[in-house]
């Protein structure tokens, strides 16, 4: 046998003993981290991992644990961890990260989530949120019918961007982040006996977080952000009484014009609604339903105009009117039209309500 073959064999036989010599992970060694938070702490970021621990019994449920690290450097934060546990630490499950807000204020998220984009195995749809109160709270926290914590924040945030906040995942974040002419939001997040309830939406400018919206503020500004399908609105038709409508159905439509005497900015909304019951209305009358349709959509016009001019008064760019605007204007320097003209800009806001399915309600 010459040398070639030799050489072969041996490589052969060495991938042949190293491919049966290497033993799967077992789940039970593992601790995953699911959530991570991060507080402020004495002037100092403290981290706080969530782990879940599966045990081996076919019928035990997964155990949840924390750790508790500061963050000298966000390089070896990680390693930090891996030298507290006893069990081999994944990261790669790593879907839901909480930012106290005194945190999100003073340094900003930037840092952080710079490292977390760095890391590979991390996914692009993670969760992220501001907090009310400290993260380590939230994540420590006993919540009734959740299997972890990890999950039970994971459904909250998923269940209301559906119905009530805009979307807002680290994929978006880091989008409007880098983005001219826009300025980045999350879910705003407090923890409120035994359940963390989602409170608004955090508006920040640049990576630091600076205003906030409540949720009913935080329901109308999706309207002119995103395409909803679900989703609830009240109506106010005099001082006593109201309605409401649900499977609320949105469609925000931007025109942006350049004329003579400057830039034009234009959004026209449509919505769709079903009324839900409501007493001493005749819905099968044609006129009262019109007219329940021009309140609404007077109504909304208004609500919408605020949340512009809210914006427009913080000096944020949440909507993204900067980038809409220097998409359809060639050479125009946005960061200067921003801060020359941005907070001045008359947006006409323009609102079609259309009631659908009446027929229930009759």
């Amino acid at each position: 046998m010459n040398r070639a073959m030799r050489m072969i064999t041996f490589l052969s036989l060495l991938l042949v003993f190293t491919g049966c010599s290497a033993q799967p992970q077992l789940i039970e060694d593992i601790q995953f981290i699911q959530a991570m938070g991060y507080d402020l702490i004495d002037g100092e970021t403290q981290a706080t991992g969530v782990t879940t621990i599966y045990m081996p019994a076919e019928d035990a449920s997964p155990e949840n644990a924390t750790l508790n690290v500061p963050r000298d450097d966000l390089e070896d934060l990680y390693s930090k961890f891996q030298a507290k546990s006893s069990r081999y630490m994944d990261t790669s499950r790593s879907r839901v990260h909480l930012f106290h807000e005194e945190l999100a204020a003073e340094e900003g998220v930037f840092p952080i989530f710079d490292t977390i984009q760095r890391n590979p195995m991390i996914e692009q749809d993670m969760k992220v949120a501001v907090t009310k109160g400290t993260t380590k709270e939230i994540l420590e926290g006993d919540y009734p019918l959740a299997s972890t914590v990890y999950r039970y924040l994971l459904d909250l945030i998923e269940l209301n961007k559906d119905e009530q906040i805009p979307q807002a995942n680290f994929h978006d974040f880091l989008y409007l982040y880098y983005a001219e002419g826009a300025d980045p939001h999350l879910p705003l997040l407090k923890k409120q006996g035994d359940h963390v309830v989602i409170i608004g939406t955090a508006l920040f400018k640049g990576d630091k977080y600076i205003e906030e919206m409540d949720l009913e503020q935080a329901h109308i500004f999706r309207m002119l952000i995103e395409d909803t399908e679900e989703g609830t609105v009240n109506i106010d038709l005099n001082e006593d009484k109201s309605v409401g409508f649900h499977h609320l159905s949105t469609y925000p439509d931007w025109t942006i014009k350049q004329e003579n005497d400057g830039i034009h900015v234009q959004v026209d909304v449509e919505i769709e609604g079903v009324l839900r019951e409501t007493q001493n209305i005749d819905v099968s009358q044609t006129e009262n339903i019109q007219q329940l349709e021009t309140i609404a959509a007077q109504q909304l016009q208004t609500e919408l105009e605020e949340i512009i001019h809210f914006l427009q008064e913080n000096e944020i760019d949440t909507i993204g009117i900067g980038e809409r605007v220097g998409q359809n204007v060639r050479g125009l320097d946005i960061q200067q039209w921003e801060e020359e003209e941005y907070t001045d800009l008359d947006v006409e806001v323009n609102v079609d309500f259309t009631i659908e399915n009446t027929g229930a309600v009759e």
